[in-house]
C-alpha cells in the first residue's frame, strides 16, 4: 500500500511538472496578425517545414540568457534584430506558397509583381545606387538599385533602353510608381517605385530577359533626349548641321531618326544652353572678383547698361597681369588687333590685341566683349588697353590691324601711333585683282626684304609686269 501511494505522489508530481511547462512565456517575433490570419493554418503548409521548426525550435537569444548579468557584446542586439527580421520572412513566404497552393494560383506574366524589396523591412537596406559618373555604355539595371528621384530614373532608363536597342512601354506611369514592359514582346518587366516616404525610386521588380533583336529606331529617343545629347557639339558649335547631328547621334546612341525630330532636339538643346548663358552673366561680377584675388594685378571691366529695372550686360574688358609682364619685358612695341563674331545665342563680337615675342610667337594682352564692332567699341577698348601697357604715355605704339568697321578712326585718336596694315589682307585684295603668279612672288619678296634697296628693285619689277 505505501509503495502504491509513492508511486501515486510521483505521477501527480510529474503532471504538475507538464503543467508547469505548458505555462512557459512564448517569444513572439512580427506582427501579432500573423498568429490570429484565419486564411493560413499551420498544420495545412505544404512543403518542409523542417527550416521553420529549427527556428521555433532554438532559443534565439543563445543558450545562456538565463543569466541576467551576463554580459553581451555590442552587436548582440542587431544579431537577435536580424534573425528575427529572418523568421519573419521565412513565416510570410509560407504564408504566401499556403494561400496561392489553396486557390490554385498560379504566376503570370505583367499581373505577379511582388519582391522582397517591397517589405518595409528591406527598403533600407543597402544596394546599389545610382552614380551620375557612371558610364552608361557599361550601365545595366540591378534589382534594388536605387535612384534619387522620379525624373532621374526615368533619363536613365530612357538613356538605357535607347543604348541598349530595347524599345519599352510603360503600362504604368505614374508619381510613385513606374511599370515598364518591353515593347517588343519579350518576358522582360521592371516596375519601380518610391520607398518609404522619401522621393527615392527603387527597382523592385526586375524579371525576365529581352530576346528581341536590336532596334535603331525607338520611341524613347524624343526629342528631349536627343537634345541634352547634342549640348556639347552645340555648345562647341552652334552652326552645327543637321547632317552632322543626325550622323553623330546614330554613332554615339545608336539610334535611327527622322530630320523633322533632329531639328526638335536641336531647337531645345539651344533653348537650353541660352539658359545657361543667362545664368552665367549673372556670375559675371563674381568671376571678376575672383581672378583679381588670386591674379593680382590683372585688370578686368564690366560695362553695364543701367536704363533697364534690372542692369544688362554690356562689353567686358580682360588683361591679365602676367600677359601683361610678359609683353612689357619681352616684345617689342608692336601690337596687332583684330576683331571677330561670337557664334553663341547672344551674338557679339570679341576685340582681341597680341605681340611677338623673341621666338616670333603671338602672344596674348588683352581682349574685350562688345555688342558690335564699330568706332565707339574700338575706342573704349583701345584706351583700357593703353592705360595697362603703357599708363605715362612714355612710348609710340605701332598697331597692325586690317580696315575693320571703325578701327581706323579709333587708332588715329591716340596720339603718336603708327598704324599699319595686316600684310595677309593685303595679298587677299591683291590676288583678286592681278591673278597673276609672277606677281604674288613678288609681292611676298618686297614684304619679307629688310633691305631697302633690294625692296625698291622688288617694287620696279613688280610695276614692270
Amino acid at each position: 500500500g505505501q509503495e502504491d501511494e509513492q508511486v501515486g505522489e510521483s505521477v501527480e508530481q510529474q503532471n504538475e511538472g507538464a503543467e508547469q511547462d505548458s505555462e512557459g512565456t512564448d517569444h513572439h517575433f512580427g506582427d501579432s496578425e500573423d498568429s490570429q490570419d484565419s486564411e493560413y493554418e499551420p498544420e495545412e503548409s505544404s512543403g518542409d517545414s523542417s527550416e521553420l521548426s529549427e527556428w521555433e525550435l532554438e532559443d534565439p537569444e543563445g543558450p545562456d540568457d538565463d543569466d541576467i548579468f551576463q554580459q553581451r557584446g555590442h552587436d548582440h542586439a542587431k544579431k537577435i534584430h536580424k534573425r528575427a527580421r529572418e523568421w519573419v520572412k521565412l513565416r510570410r513566404k509560407q504564408k504566401k506558397k499556403a494561400r496561392e497552393e489553396a486557390a490554385g494560383l498560379k504566376r503570370s506574366r505583367g499581373e505577379d509583381w511582388y519582391s522582397e524589396a517591397e517589405d518595409d523591412d528591406n527598403c533600407f537596406e543597402e544596394t546599389d545606387e545610382w552614380n551620375d559618373s557612371s558610364d552608361m555604355s557599361r550601365f545595366e539595371l540591378k534589382f534594388g538599385q536605387k535612384f534619387p528621384c522620379r525624373a532621374k530614373f526615368k533619363d536613365v532608363i530612357r538613356d538605357w533602353s535607347v543604348r541598349k536597342g530595347y524599345d519599352l512601354m510603360f503600362p504604368k506611369n505614374e508619381a510613385k510608381l513606374i511599370a515598364a514592359q518591353c515593347k517588343s514582346g519579350c518576358d522582360w518587366s521592371l516596375r519601380a517605385s518610391v520607398i518609404g516616404g522619401l522621393s527615392t525610386f527603387q527597382i523592385k521588380t526586375l524579371k525576365g530577359k529581352h530576346t528581341c533583336s536590336y532596334r535603331t529606331e525607338n520611341t524613347q529617343a524624343d526629342y528631349k533626349y536627343l537634345g541634352k545629347r547634342m549640348l556639347d557639339t552645340l555648345r562647341d558649335n552652334p552652326g552645327e548641321t543637321l547632317v552632322s547631328l543626325k550622323n553623330k547621334i546614330k554613332r554615339h546612341c545608336g539610334v535611327d531618326v527622322s530630320m523633322h525630330k533632329v531639328y526638335r532636339g536641336k531647337v531645345y538643346a539651344l533653348s537650353l544652353l541660352k539658359v545657361d548663358y543667362g545664368e552665367q552673366c549673372k556670375r559675371l561680377y563674381d568671376y571678376c572678383s575672383t581672378v583679381v584675388k588670386y591674379n593680382p594685378g590683372s585688370s578686368l571691366i564690366l560695362k553695364v547698361n543701367n536704363d533697364f529695372s534690372c542692369p544688362k550686360f554690356m562689353r567686358m574688358y580682360v588683361c591679365l597681369s602676367a600677359m601683361r609682364q610678359a609683353f612689357l619685358t619681352g616684345c617689342r612695341p608692336i601690337i596687332g588687333l583684330d576683331g571677330c563674331f561670337l557664334k553663341t545665342v547672344h551674338g557679339g563680337q570679341l576685340l582681341s590685341a597680341v605681340g611677338r615675342d623673341g621666338n616670333d610667337n603671338m602672344l596674348p594682352i588683352a581682349m574685350a566683349y562688345v555688342e558690335i564692332e564699330k568706332t565707339d567699341s574700338w575706342r573704349w577698348f583701345l584706351e583700357r588697353l593703353l592705360r595697362d601697357v603703357d599708363p605715362y604715355r612714355e612710348r609710340k605704339w605701332t598697331f597692325v590691324s586690317n580696315r575693320q568697321k571703325g578701327l581706323l578712326e579709333a587708332v588715329s585718336e591716340i596720339e603718336g601711333a603708327e598704324h599699319r596694315y595686316c600684310l595677309k589682307h593685303m595679298y587677299n585684295n591683291f590676288k583678286q585683282k592681278w591673278g597673276d603668279l609672277e606677281l604674288r612672288k613678288w609681292f611676298w619678296k618686297a614684304a619679307s626684304t629688310y633691305n631697302v634697296k633690294e625692296h625698291l628693285r622688288c617694287m620696279s619689277q613688280i610695276q614692270k609686269l
